[in-house]
């Protein structure tokens, strides 16, 4: 009850448009087009052992990351992620 009670605080447009938001800072990050969803799924070689060696946990799906936004991600955790893929 506790957290559907803060989602409603929070608005359900306000929650998916800040997915939305992080998903594409995440995809402008890797070089990608903007997009409307809040889950990336894109091929990065190495991208489980880079994530988790910065300690980040994410799916890998047929050999593709899968990373999933929500309302308690951040912007700081987008651009660690970012950081752990990109060097």
């Amino acid at each position: 009850a506790p957290a559907l009670d803060l989602l409603e605080q929070v608005g359900i447009e306000q929650i998916g448009a800040h997915n939305v938001a992080l998903a594409n800072r995440f995809r402008a990050g890797l070089g990608l087009p903007v997009g409307d969803s809040a889950i990336v799924s894109v091929d990065v070689p190495g991208a489980e052992e880079r994530l988790n060696a910065a300690g980040i946990r994410a799916a890998v799906r047929g050999g593709r990351l899968r990373a999933s936004f929500h309302l308690y991600t951040t912007e700081a955790d987008v651009d660690l992620a970012l950081e752990a893929l990109t060097r």
